[in-house]
């Protein structure tokens, strides 16, 4: 039986808004017929729909870090719950749909329930608003691809009931079965073969912590054992490339295929001087009180009247920029809208108070923020990287123009 592979990726959750054909349904009711076969019954439905794929070895790229772990989550990649070969549009539904039912889903066409899931659950279960249903979209990186690009939807679908005069009809785009065997055209990392685990020990782990610390993730000296200290670099060494998300996540800190395969790029094409510089001092700055800084960023925009944690970050940048003067409270009011003028005004944005967008936090304003809290940040590092320089009697390290940031005037 698969395990889901929900929600792949969240923030692609769209609502789609459907019109269906109800006349050429009902067409055989409107008018004479000689032929003895029934309009087969069905009813309109809304579900949840996710999608789903079958891993194979040596992809590009894995939504938790490694094959095997994809593997687990979407339970082998080759057969439904009733033994069906895993096929383009194949559904996963709850047990109150029939194995064989159809179902028609816009964008996608006629299809049939092969397989279940532990998070495939009927509404009500777990807060969900509908039936989930997941839909099988490929295998190895294209099936990834199609399956990111669905997302997860609320749709309105025709249901039909397991009748076998109803034929499936589906279309995914560029969907081929070869797909199966894209393992067999991918090559393995050179420079590390195979994956290197928690605990191990010996020259391969030892080569791995020196790029490491070349690189600035590792600050210990490379012993060859692969402990809390190697995991801790294997997994900021992910999460700034964007192999992981979290720390939570399945690979974080396992140096797996995807991170041998960045290895390898990096170790060919090498890493930029002044990238190092700024990872190592990101490490470096918890060591003096005056540059200690976590980096945030605005994901969202936010207006007049809210409050929460986001307003009271907003209240803090203000504040250290020099345009808000009351103490931080969470509260998106008055006084706070007028501080986020005074910032937009002072970086362009808009010119008086009547201009479209004036005193609220939008998306322009988050970009011109987010930009300079990088910049503030990123001057720290450099700065936390030059002490420790220093401290070893080595040369300064020029700080680039681009990362000083010229104090506001309110």
């Amino acid at each position: 039986m698969f395990k889901r592979l929900i929600g792949i990726s969240v923030n692609l959750a769209l609502l789609s808004i459907i019109s269906f054909p109800f006349g050429l349904l009902n067409q055989a009711n409107a008018e004479e017929s000689s032929q003895a076969t029934e309009v087969p019954d069905y009813y309109l439905e809304t579900f949840i729909i996710s999608a789903y794929y079958s891993p194979v070895v040596g992809q590009n790229w894995y939504v938790t870090g490694s094959y095997e772990s994809d593997i687990y989550l979407n339970g082998g990649g080759v057969r439904g719950a009733d033994g069906t070969a895993v096929y383009p549009g194949m559904i996963a539904a709850p047990k109150k749909y029939a194995f064989g039912t159809k179902m028609n889903i816009p964008g996608v066409g006629i299809v049939a329930v092969h397989d279940r899931g532990g998070a495939i659950v009927e509404k009500g279960v777990k807060g969900h608003e509908y039936d989930r249903l997941d839909i099988w979209m490929g295998y190895g990186d294209p099936g990834l691809e199609r399956a990111l690009n669905w997302g997860k939807r609320t749709v309105d679908v025709i249901v039909y009931g397991a009748n076998e005069e109803i034929k499936e009809s589906v279309y995914l785009e560029g969907y081929s079965a070869a797909e199966k065997f894209l393992q067999n055209t991918i090559l393995v990392p050179l420079n590390f073969p195979a994956d290197i685990y928690f605990g191990s020990e010996g020259e391969d782990v030892k080569k791995m912590q020196g790029y490491l610390k070349d690189w600035g993730y590792y600050e210990g000296e490379p012993n060859g054992f692969y402990g809390d200290e190697t995991a801790e670099a294997i997994y900021l060494f992910q999460l700034d490339n964007q192999l992981v998300f979290d720390a939570n996540d399945l690979g974080a800190g396992h140096f797996g295929l995807n991170t041998r395969r960045l290895f390898d790029k990096f170790i060919t094409k090498g890493v930029d001087a002044e990238k190092v510089k700024l990872q190592k001092g990101s490490r470096l700055m918890k060591q003096y009180e005056d540059l200690n800084e976590v980096k945030i960023q605005f994901d969202t925009s936010i207006n007049v009247g809210q409050k929460g944690e986001e307003v009271s970050m907003l209240q803090d940048e203000l504040r250290k920029l020099g345009f808000l003067r009351i103490a931080t409270s969470g509260f998106y009011g008055e006084v706070t809208e007028h501080a986020v003028f005074k910032f937009q005004q002072s970086q362009g944005l808009v010119g008086t108070k009547n201009d479209a967008g004036a005193g609220y936090f939008g998306p322009a304003t988050r970009n011109v923020m987010n930009s300079i809290i990088a910049s503030r940040f990123n001057t720290k590092s450099l700065l936390a990287f030059q002490r420790e320089e220093i401290k070893n009697g080595r040369h300064l390290v020029k700080i680039p123009s681009e990362y000083y940031i010229a104090k506001q005037e309110d």
